[in-house]
């Protein structure tokens, strides 16, 4: 098992020869559009007899492990769990909204979980998944309180919280990131070249990632990296199959519409 700036790199449970990538649904209590579109995700995935992967922030917010019985989380893990059963896999990794998604989740859901990266074969293509905020060096108030947030103490005591204290918790914790994302510097939430760089060191020659919720699509170093938009904002998917990738567009009925190639991603210094 290796590591790529610090994210723990896992591989995928099976080479998949097609493969449909969604990232940022950020899913809340009423579900909404974001759990529309995750709906549409699934049947296209079914359509298509292809892997399933979602690559971090599934939901706006997951704090207590007692979540997964309540309201839109089981409802969730359900059509997770029923795509599963048809013949449907699923993997996701978690994201900076969802980092205390845990074994409950897996259990009522039957998806591969990473609580870092994947690696595997998809479309034919050798191919690294990762949320996308490990890229972003630049925001380093970020990524120390990441690196205080997930310590296993912290973790174990934030998962164990009474539903209500954890929802109230995690409110808190959404009014200050918008803030702080709404002020200073914006180059700092891009991804830094060197941290692409070293994602491409990993071996890979495809990247795929979301976080910054923007379309983009470029190469570095003979790389080629995706980045998919926010999938509540956007019906918008990475299509991979038969050694290519493209974005595509969701629909209620399954179906998978090409969309134009997007521009380079901005990388910070």
């Amino acid at each position: 098992m290796t590591r790529v700036l610090g994210t723990r790199i896992e591989p995928l449970r099976a080479v998949a020869d097609r493969a449909l990538l969604v990232s940022d649904l950020h899913i809340g209590s009423d579900g909404g559009a974001a759990l529309a579109h995750l709906r549409w995700a699934i049947a296209a995935a079914a359509a298509q007899r292809a892997t399933l992967l979602v690559l971090g922030d599934l939901f706006d917010s997951y704090v207590s492990r007692a979540q997964v019985r309540h309201g839109v989380w089981r409802e969730v893990a359900g059509l997770f769990a029923r795509a599963v059963a048809d013949g449907v896999p699923v993997a996701m990794l978690v994201g900076n909204r969802d980092f205390l998604l845990g074994d409950e989740f897996v259990a009522a859901s039957r998806v591969q979980l990473s609580r870092g990266g994947l690696r595997g074969v998809l479309g034919g293509v050798d191919t690294l998944l990762l949320h996308g905020d490990e890229l972003c060096q630049n925001d380093l108030p970020y990524q120390r309180a990441k690196r205080w947030l997930r310590q296993p103490w912290l973790r174990w005591l934030a998962r164990h919280l009474p539903l209500r204290l954890a929802f109230a918790v995690a409110e808190k914790a959404r009014r200050k990131s918008r803030m702080v994302v709404a002020t200073g510097d914006q180059t700092r939430f891009l991804p830094s070249r060197a941290a692409v760089a070293a994602a491409f060191g990993n071996g890979a020659p495809r990247l795929v990632f979301g976080h910054i919720h923007r379309r983009a699509h470029g190469r570095l170093g003979g790389g080629e990296y995706w980045v998919l938009p926010a999938g509540d904002a956007e019906a918008i998917g990475v299509w991979l199959a038969a050694g290519e990738a493209r974005l595509v567009r969701l629909s209620a009925g399954g179906d998978l519409t090409p969309e134009p190639t997007p521009p380079e991603c901005p990388l910070s210094a």
